[in-house]
């Protein structure tokens, strides 16, 4: 009896989970030179406490104290056929920003031909109704340093200094 894996569209001949690159990676900056400055309000973290990588894009959101400026809900933690979805209990809530039902939702706002994994974290921008980035990484380093007008923490998680160590470092667990 052959199990079939849970992303079979991931997955090489040989067995190997070969993860889809992430679908939107425009960035947050400062002052705006992307076309998304970074506001109070503006921007709206989706995430499931199930995911490790958006654990990381969560925890980054604490320590540099962007809990008022980035709203955050959080997705059932069990994901059916269907994906992640928005439903109340405990520690996960409806989509107070947009109503939806589900995750995909926002992929398909953005995208309409979008057929990809749904994935999170997101980052939702609430002016253009789009998501900006379902990347990790790069959300962790747009909350990094785009938003500390907004913040009174100095800390910095991204040292010029360490950034090839911490790129090697992530490149090698990812």
């Amino acid at each position: 009896m052959s199990k079939k894996p849970q992303f079979p569209e991931e997955q090489s001949s040989e067995g190997e989970f070969k993860r889809q690159g992430d679908a939107f990676r425009v960035w947050v900056t400062e002052g705006g030179s992307s076309g998304f400055p970074a506001a109070r309000g503006r921007f709206h973290l989706y995430v499931s406490w199930a995911c490790p990588w958006a654990h990381r894009t969560i925890i980054v959101r604490k320590l540099k104290g962007l809990e008022d400026v980035i709203g955050m809900t959080v997705v059932d933690p069990i994901r059916d056929d269907r994906g992640w979805a928005f439903r109340d209990g405990p520690g996960h809530s409806t989509d107070p920003v947009n109503g939806f039902q589900f995750l995909s939702e926002a992929y398909r706002a953005t995208n309409s031909a979008y057929r990809g994994r749904v994935t999170v974290p997101v980052l939702w921008d609430r002016e253009t109704r789009r998501i900006v980035s379902n990347s990790d990484d790069d959300i962790m380093r747009m909350f990094n340093s785009a938003f500390n007008q907004f913040t009174q923490s100095g800390l910095d998680l991204y040292p010029v200094e360490l950034r090839q160590e911490i790129d090697q470092l992530n490149e090698d667990i990812y």
